[in-house]
């Protein structure tokens, strides 16, 4: 459920942006009965409602004691949440303990309004026009053109690199390890440093390598008792940033950020956008 709910979220968010700057006037007569609804709704339950100027209602249950959420602050966010219809009929949920982390971009523009008026650790109501949600074509289990209520507890929030620092610290904090930090954001364990020279960003390099993602799935590797040879040049800057630090023979473990691995378009591979990854690399020769 919570998965159907944050891809429609994305799908979204670029089609529904400016919705109700280019209304037509069928879409227009629509919004403004849903404002009737609202004001309705906020009115026979006794809510102390703030309206937004987009027209989304915003209401605040729990003020938060953490720092302000700022859209040029933060690019992903932290919630839990429900969802339901103005009729009390639920649609979709985060599972109990298990908040969600997602872009802020990617969330449909009302929640974008209602959550950037938060704090950390508060918790809030959106009320949300349909112009604002799903539109004419929402996500099953949501009837074209409804207003949507949001119930949000704001976790957290920060950007990609502050989440794939955390990420890489409880990994390495799980399993037990000890790395070095490099200054590009890199974590690296070197197991067996080599012998001679370090290779350069621009080397030939033959190498023996694992490659997998924090829960241990691989999802690239070299068979065994084969080597593979590459110019770094080719290759993602993890990979030219980690690699030189070997010496021939050398054997290490390096734990990229997503900015330094495949970003946000994610690989044909089957690395999805955004995640941390870790090669485990044998320099052979360069």
């Amino acid at each position: 459920m919570r998965q159907r709910i944050t891809s429609f979220m994305l799908l979204l968010s670029l089609i529904m942006l400016n919705a109700c700057f280019n209304l037509t006037s069928k879409e227009e007569e629509r919004f403004e009965e849903q404002q009737a609804i609202i004001e309705k709704y906020v009115s026979d339950k006794g809510l102390n409602a703030q309206k937004d100027p987009s027209g989304v209602y915003y209401i605040n249950t729990l003020e938060g004691t953490g720092k302000a959420i700022r859209a040029d602050s933060a690019d992903l966010v932290t919630f839990n949440y429900r969802g339901y219809l103005i009729d009390g009929t639920e649609f979709d949920k985060s599972d109990a303990g298990k908040p969600i982390t997602v872009a802020l971009r990617g969330l449909i523009p009302g929640f974008q309004v209602g959550i950037l008026k938060m704090k950390k650790g508060g918790k809030a109501t959106f009320i949300i026009p349909s112009d604002l949600a799903y539109g004419g074509n929402p996500p099953q289990g949501i009837p074209a053109n409804s207003i949507v209520i949001f119930d949000v507890e704001l976790v957290g929030f920060g950007t990609q690199a502050e989440n794939d620092d955390e990420v890489i610290r409880k990994y390495l904090a799980d399993n037990s390890l000890t790395a070095e930090k490099h200054s590009s954001g890199m974590y690296y364990i070197i197991s067996e440093p080599g012998t001679g020279d370090n290779p350069t960003a621009s080397s030939v390099v033959t190498v023996k390598y694992k490659g997998y993602f924090t829960d241990k799935k691989v999802f690239d590797q070299t068979k065994t008792d084969a080597v593979a040879q590459f110019p770094l040049t080719n290759l993602i800057e993890g990979w030219k940033i980690g690699v030189p630090l070997l010496k021939k023979g050398g054997k290490g473990t390096f734990l990229f950020p997503s900015k330094l691995g495949y970003g946000a378009n994610g690989s044909a591979g089957g690395v999805p956008a955004n995640t941390v990854i870790i090669f485990d690399i044998e320099l052979v020769s360069f």
